[in-house]
């Protein structure tokens, strides 16, 4: 989409303040990847940033609230984000900016030092499930009402959240409604009792990234306070961690022996949103998993 003369001179003036010096945007390079925002790579003289722009009233919010996320990150769990995080808005466009972060090889270094950075995030526990606001995940909507159960959470905020939407489009039929409900029941009885652990909550291998010089880097969070066997289980639902991520988040913070059986039954909330945003293959998935539980 086009970009106005008008934002890339207001764009200049901000990262002139940001960097405390003149700043003139020479190239600015669409960067693919993402399907709900337009991405850019900004070149100047010396420094690149990369920039993230939405419609303000599309989603509204949805920049300042992955700031927060990723400031909480950072604060809280001690995680490596990108710094000078700038959540802006122009006339009708929102944007994120960051610095340009290059990409370095994914090692199995780099992979440990994920691990054991994403432990550490785990080991911070708050007295609730949950958050004190709402965010996205993706581009729906991510409810984060407190509860003191996690089983409450799971189903009031997750599962049933999802399934809402789903039944509003016609995705989800009286069967599998009613196996959700069976699902519901016997869910306290599923899991090992675990005290809130601050989640990414959407960590799948395009949200995390590792530099030229090897540092893995967390980037577009969903964040709340969860079971942390959440973001273990979106791990495995798409790929990209080797074996040794997982030996190095075991190292700092043990799992149950048994937490990949309940793999798919985590999954079954960015499951239903998939479902949600893209539809079709996804319900076929969570219908294999939720007979598995009925």
């Amino acid at each position: 989409m086009f970009l106005s003369v008008d934002f890339i001179k207001n764009l200049e003036e901000v990262i002139s303040k940001l960097i405390g010096t003149s700043f003139q945007i020479l190239h600015m390079l669409p960067v693919s990847g993402g399907d709900i925002h337009r991405s850019y790579q900004i070149q100047g003289h010396r420094e690149s940033f990369f920039i993230k722009i939405n419609d303000a009233d599309t989603l509204p919010n949805i920049f300042v609230l992955e700031r927060e996320g990723l400031k909480l990150l950072k604060r809280v769990g001690g995680a490596v984000v990108p710094e000078l995080l700038i959540a802006g808005q122009f006339n009708r466009d929102a944007f994120l900016l960051m610095p340009w972060i290059e990409k370095g090889d994914n090692s199995k270094n780099a992979q440990a030092n994920l691990g054991r950075m994403l432990a550490f995030v785990h080991k911070n526990s708050h007295d609730y499930f949950g958050l004190e606001y709402d965010n996205y995940l993706g581009s729906l909507p991510q409810y984060n009402r407190p509860h003191i159960s996690w089983s409450d959470f799971f189903i009031e905020e997750r599962l049933k959240k999802q399934l809402e939407r789903s039944e509003s489009k016609g995705l989800i039929d009286k069967i599998l409604h009613h196996k959700f409900e069976q699902l519901f029941q016997r869910l306290p009885s599923l899991f090992p009792t675990e005290p809130p652990a601050l989640l990414h909550g959407d960590l799948w291998n395009g949200n995390y990234m590792v530099n030229q010089a090897g540092v893995p880097f967390l980037i577009d969070p969903a964040v709340y306070y969860g079971h942390r066997e959440m973001d273990l289980a979106l791990t495995q639902l798409f790929g990209g961690f080797d074996q040794v991520f997982y030996d190095a988040y075991q190292e700092v913070f043990p799992l149950e022996k048994d937490w990949k059986k309940r793999i798919d039954l985590w999954n079954l909330y960015i499951l239903l949103f998939h479902a949600n945003v893209f539809g079709g293959s996804y319900l076929k998935q969570v219908a294999h998993i939720i007979d598995k539980y009925s």
